[in-house]
């Protein structure tokens, strides 16, 4: 990131645990990193015949297809943020929402999950957010997206992969009471904390109800949306009766969950593959799972570059040279 660190450290952008990561933390940090990726490559070098004939199986439309629904489930991803951004004061056009949104995404590939917090909440000063409110809403929007994928994931792959339910029936209510969390008292609660780990006392300011419900439901659109992209490719990859639509989406968010929770990685990369591995261990083979997930990846990938040239073409030109340097 080239947004200076003590400035950002006294407004309360990055943790109050250091402010500027120590040089025994980033050691861990990048040799995670690297074992992930050493893992991962080891993987496809072991696979890579199974892998290929894998690949070869989707074809350039199911490609075409699969981005398409990825890249708009990035949108609807812009929308969520939107909502809650709007009840901690931010007056955008949908327009300047989705420039904003677009651009910080590309702080996941960045090791440590709270750069597009930090990218969000530069960014969003340019629309009138003080740094506090647009950090409080930011994190509120990554809590409904994390919760979402929560309450999916536990749902699709306990519910529609063959076998599971007699096993994880449990995972259910566990999914309900994760729900609570997108309650607004809880809410303000939680980020509240968060803004204390940050160095910020005192209460978050309160999202509405209202915002949240239009905020968890353009994410559940999002998820929905993923799992679509997810679909396409894993039936082209594991044809079978089993591959089904809830059962891609609930893996593909699950999948997504476990890599937002290894923040060492960027993206989640290399955690999310093996948790694909594991999820789809019930209608996929290792290397056709391995495969589709490395297809997803660059899918992915492609989108969030797209998103982020959008973005750019989408800011106002006084706020391009910022946002580039965020």
């Amino acid at each position: 990131m080239g947004v200076d660190a003590d400035r950002l450290a006294a407004s309360g952008g990055l943790p109050s645990e250091g402010r500027r990561p120590g040089g025994a933390r980033v050691w861990v940090r990048w040799a995670f990193v690297a074992i992930a990726a050493g893992l991962l490559a080891w993987a496809i070098v072991r696979y890579r015949e199974a892998i290929a004939d894998s690949w070869s199986s989707i074809g350039a439309l199911a490609f075409l297809a699969s981005g398409a629904a990825a890249l708009v489930a990035l949108g609807a991803n812009a929308l969520s943020w939107r909502a809650v951004m709007r009840a901690v004061g931010l007056r955008a056009t949908r327009r300047e929402a989705a420039s904003v949104f677009f651009i910080s995404q590309a702080g996941k590939y960045v090791p440590g999950s709270v750069w597009p917090v930090v990218a969000q909440a530069e960014l969003a000063r340019d629309h009138g957010v003080d740094r506090v409110r647009a950090l409080v809403g930011s994190l509120g929007a990554m809590v409904v997206g994390v919760v979402t994928a929560g309450v999916i994931g536990s749902v699709g792959t306990t519910v529609f992969v063959p076998g599971a339910f007699a096993a994880y029936w449990w995972v259910l209510p566990f999914a309900a009471a994760l729900a609570v969390l997108l309650a607004p008292p809880v809410l303000r609660r939680l980020v509240s904390w968060a803004l204390r780990v940050r160095g910020r006392e005192g209460a978050a300011p309160e999202i509405a109800g209202r915002d949240l419900a239009v905020a968890t439901l353009w994410s559940a659109v999002m998820w929905l949306l993923l799992g679509v992209h997810a679909w396409i490719l894993l039936r082209q990859v594991a044809p079978g009766p089993s591959v089904s639509w809830p059962l891609a989406t609930g893996a593909f968010a699950l999948a997504w969950l476990v890599g937002f929770l290894v923040v060492f990685a960027p993206a989640g990369a290399g955690a999310r593959e093996v948790a694909f591995v594991v999820l789809l261990g019930a209608v996929a083979t290792a290397p056709q799972a391995l495969g589709f997930a490395l297809a997803s990846r660059v899918l992915m990938t492609l989108a969030d570059a797209v998103a982020l040239i959008v973005g750019l073409a989408l800011a106002p030109r006084r706020a391009r040279g910022r946002a580039v340097h965020t």
